[in-house]
């Protein structure tokens, strides 16, 4: 559709303005086309390799249970880009959480670059298997790249947060308390 939408424009500019306008069209559209062309096999590079592994204890020197925080996504939910673990966004985001709770953070990263939405039923079954009490899920980067439909997107978005959200009211349901009939 944009090349049509461009074609149309080239050929209007030539039809009124003479060929300089054409011949400048043309270059422009081409240069549009390489800086497409440039930032896609840049987006999908892998600049520093795979991403530090950010797995691990946060707020370990504060009391209590450790709450468990799993981080779901893609590229920048793994922390594709940065150097150390601690520059991870699920390593900002464990220690955030700790000190906000007060309590250490186990951190699992199920995230993994390249991951489009669709992956993520298969990141929410390792999640599910921490039993995590807080999860985050950073993904659609790659959707964009690869035209996935934003319904598609979403619809895979929907099922992952349904069925953590499902894992989380289960694990929190306990029976309730019986008593006893009271004899008077």
């Amino acid at each position: 559709m944009w090349r049509a939408f461009t074609a149309r424009r080239i050929a209007a500019a030539a039809a009124y303005g003479g060929g300089g306008i054409t011949a400048l069209g043309g270059i422009t559209f081409g240069l549009l086309l390489m800086q497409a062309r440039l930032a896609r096999r840049t987006i999908l590079a892998r600049p520093n390799g795979d991403p530090p592994i950010a797995d691990g204890l946060y707020g370990g020197t504060r009391d209590g249970e450790p709450l468990s925080l799993v981080m779901l996504g893609d590229s920048t939910a793994a922390g594709l880009g940065v150097h150390t673990p601690d520059e991870t966004p699920a390593a900002l985001l464990a220690t955030g959480l700790s000190a906000i709770a007060g309590r250490p953070v186990r951190l699992t990263n199920v995230a993994r670059s390249g991951s489009r939405s669709q992956a993520l039923g298969g990141q929410v079954d390792r999640a599910l298997q921490t039993r995590p009490d807080v999860a985050v899920i950073m993904i659609g980067a790659n959707d964009v790249t690869g035209r996935v439909p934003a319904a598609e997107s979403v619809r895979h978005l929907a099922r992952a947060v349904e069925r953590l959200r499902g894992a989380a009211a289960r694990s929190s349901s306990a029976p309730a308390p019986t008593s006893a009939p009271s004899s008077r």
